[in-house]
């Protein structure tokens, strides 16, 4: 694991000192080392902060293969190495390191550009083909591992973080456009940050970088072709093997545990070699801790850690929080992922396994289980979604021709967007810039029965999920977080599942439940699914002067896009509504918050 940073085609004098600068601002990623390789003509760089994972003696970075033409930086583990690595020298190369990492330098001896069909994992790397004077960036299939970059005058730079890029000499300035997307429907385009001329590599894409120009291209996408002869027990190996790929590690591994389906049974599987530590936030409000649960149903080779986070932490934290996350929240979720990254790490772990994805692989959510079967369930708030409420009436969202329906959660989003076209200097048109959004999205990829959990996979859980609430909490305090349920293996199988075989009116993730049958105990197997959410920040008077001393600020009145006095306006008639419409407008209110310290901790023009 480590933060990554690479310039191309800069000027000689100012390439080491800047990636230095890179590096430095993101040495939270990697406080175990670090690196700089420069080529002969000195117009190109590579460079990384290592935590220390695999190859502990000898797993430093910048790699280079045995002829010193190809270099390469890797963030994140590839998983199978040692099977690939033995193919690999059964045909003649040479490994320096034990390192899994790389394995990718060799791969890309062999195979090229298609290497990356063989990665298995959680990475993003930045990779410098001498012989064809060429720099390759890519990011993993789900975009666990982020990489952004900007391009000026010719000049390229990439890093993990936006904050190291900012220290490499990019101004930080608001997207306008990006902002609005986020106002509108929270979720950014595929490529777009909230920091103007900054980007992203898309998840499962390469940016090819050479003589000829640059040249991005997609390497995976799965399959949603139904098997119907797909079994439990076909479940239960793939995720058994998931679990067991990303146990191999040279240093301990925790487990971060919530009480719920997904975390239990990577857990379970994990205490199967042993005793495992169990890392569980506790919010200090009823219908938010899950302690309670996380205790009574834990197996005897749990070790609980229980995080408490009260609503006064909710408040102290968040500054912190948002400036490592680099964009914005909709709950205070964001500072119990903070607060459990900063415990793991107190206790000496720098690896954790987590249940993320397995809502998006065997559509767990209940606007899934809404969208897919036609059901009128009670649609709860998960991750900060938000509905009209009871008795207001809903606008008719259109959705493009090729959606059978707008998705449930796009149409909560939408709502939200609604009250914040109602804070803007320029009312804006939700429906309008959600349409842009769509249009960028690739409409190939799944049939009408998985197009609702594909674009939230795409959405949700690449640019919010696995990003600001995952990678942005987890590194900021050197902790390497590893998906099982994104494994690409499990979830190319349970893209095949027919949905009738994991949703119906009643349940969801059907098979997956029955797969993990005797694993877990019965009252987690059956469990519905439960958000991990915070308490609404607007109800607890410990919070209020926080909240007014945030939105009356000189950051808040610069934002973009606002009507600073709509906002002080809506925040006084917040106070006076009952606590259910509270709960129902906390993710507007977070995010005004979060954008707010977002402007203050990065000094935003």
């Amino acid at each position: 694991m480590c933060g990554i940073a690479a310039i191309y085609h800069s000027q000689a004098d100012a390439l080491r000192p800047r990636l230095q600068a890179a590096l430095s601002a993101m040495r939270h990623r990697g406080p175990d080392g670090s690196g700089i390789w420069l080529s002969d003509h000195a117009s190109v760089g590579l460079g990384s902060v290592r935590l220390a994972v695999m190859g502990l003696a000898d797993g430093r970075q910048p790699l280079s293969n045995e002829s010193a033409t190809i270099h390469a930086v890797v963030n994140g583990e590839f998983y199978d190495f040692e099977r690939l690595r033995s193919v690999l020298e059964s045909r003649g190369h040479i490994f320096a390191t034990h390192s899994d990492s790389e394995l990718l330098v060799h791969l890309y001896e062999e195979h090229g550009l298609d290497c990356l069909r063989h990665l298995r994992g959680e990475f993003a790397f930045l990779l410098w083909d001498e012989p064809n004077r060429r720099l390759i960036a890519a990011r993993d299939r789900f975009g666990i591992k982020p990489l952004h970059f900007a391009h000026s005058g010719g000049e390229w730079v990439f890093a993990s973080e936006i904050k190291a890029l900012l220290a490499a000499g990019v101004a930080p300035r608001w997207d306008e456009s990006a902002l609005l997307q986020s106002l509108a429907h929270q979720y950014l385009r595929p490529r777009e940050t909230l920091f103007a001329g900054v980007h992203q590599i898309p998840p499962a894409h390469m940016l090819v970088l050479d003589e000829n120009g640059a040249r991005e291209s997609c390497y995976w996408q799965p399959s949603f072709e139904p098997d119907a002869s797909i079994t439990p027990a076909d479940v239960r190996a793939a995720f058994e093997e998931a679990v067991h790929l990303r146990l191999r590690s040279d240093v301990p591994v925790a487990c971060a545990l919530s009480g719920g389906l997904d975390s239990t049974a990577v857990a379970a599987l994990t205490a199967q070699r042993g005793p495992v530590d169990c890392f569980c936030v506790r919010f200090d409000a009823p219908g938010y801790d899950e302690g309670p649960q996380v205790r009574a149903d834990a197996l005897p080779q749990f070790r609980i850690h229980e995080v408490p986070v009260s609503r006064e932490d909710l408040v102290t934290h968040l500054p912190a929080a948002v400036h490592q996350s680099e964009g914005l929240a909709i709950n205070g979720q964001l500072v119990g992922k903070h607060l459990l990254a900063r415990a793991i790490h107190a206790s000496d772990f720098k690896v954790v396994l987590a249940g993320e994805g397995a809502d998006e692989a065997f559509l767990g959510y209940s606007h899934l289980q809404q969208d897919h079967t036609g059901t009128a369930a009670a649609f709860a708030l998960q991750r900060g979604v938000m509905l009209p409420a009871e008795g207001e009436a809903e606008e008719q969202w259109s959705s493009p021709s090729w959606l059978p329906a707008l998705p449930t959660f796009l149409r909560a989003k939408l709502a939200t967007g609604r009250h914040f076209a109602a804070l803007s200097r320029e009312p804006f048109d939700s429906q309008r810039i959600l349409d842009g959004t769509l249009a960028e999205m690739d409409r190939t990829l799944a049939p009408p029965a998985r197009q609702s959990a594909w674009l939230w996979t795409r959405m949700s859980l690449a640019q919010y999920i696995l990003r600001t609430l995952g990678d942005g909490a987890e590194m900021g305090h050197s902790i390497e977080a590893r998906l099982p349920f994104l494994d690409h293996v499990l979830f190319e199988l349970a893209a095949r599942i027919p949905a009738q075989a994991l949703l119906s009116p009643d349940s969801s993730k059907i098979m997956l439940r029955e797969a993990l049958r005797g694993l877990v105990p019965e009252a987690v197997r059956l469990r519905p699914k439960h958000p991990f959410l915070a308490p609404p920040l607007s109800h607890d008077p410990q919070t209020r002067d926080f909240i007014q001393d945030t939105l009356h600020s000189t950051a808040c009145r610069n934002l973009p896009l606002l009507d600073h006095r709509a906002v002080l306006a809506w925040s006084a008639r917040l106070e006076t509504l009952q606590e259910a419409e509270r709960t129902r407008l906390d993710p507007v209110l977070m995010q005004l918050l979060t954008a707010t310290l977002l402007h203050q901790t990065y000094h935003m023009t």
